[in-house]
């Protein structure tokens, strides 16, 4: 094996294939670097988290409709006099949504929908919508 042997000027022997590692520089040169990165691109993934968490109420307001969609035409198709009645609808309808728990309340001749994130599972969204008999 050929190894090189360097002599300085002031008389130390030193070895270029022991050299090893990363100088100080460098490795506050790096650490800079991802810290710019990570400042820039946290604040993008924490809002990402607050987008979805809203849609996903969005998700379970459009369930809510479904549910007293069905509940609406299992009492037709039953010739149900009370069908129209939407008091008695809501009271029939399933107010867990998984995540997000369902709150119906009527307002004149529709129902307005509103889902919110269980905190207990750590679930944050909300959502608002309505629903209406044509």
């Amino acid at each position: 094996m050929l190894t090189t042997v360097l002599q300085s000027r002031n008389g130390i022997v030193s070895n270029p294939m022991n050299q090893k590692g990363f100088t100080l520089i460098e490795l506050i040169a790096v650490i800079i670097i991802l810290g710019v990165i990570g400042a820039v691109a946290a604040p993008k993934f924490i809002g990402l988290t607050e987008a979805a968490a809203d849609r996903a109420a969005v998700q379970a307001v459009a369930e809510g409709k479904s549910r007293l969609m069905s509940q609406y035409a299992i009492r037709m198709m039953n010739s149900d006099a009370d069908a129209n009645n939407l008091a008695g609808l809501i009271a029939s309808v399933n107010t867990d949504a998984g995540d997000y728990s369902l709150e119906f309340v009527v307002a004149g001749s529709e129902v307005k929908i509103t889902a919110v994130g269980n905190q207990a599972r750590g679930v944050s969204g909300r959502a608002e919508g309505s629903w209406k008999i044509l």
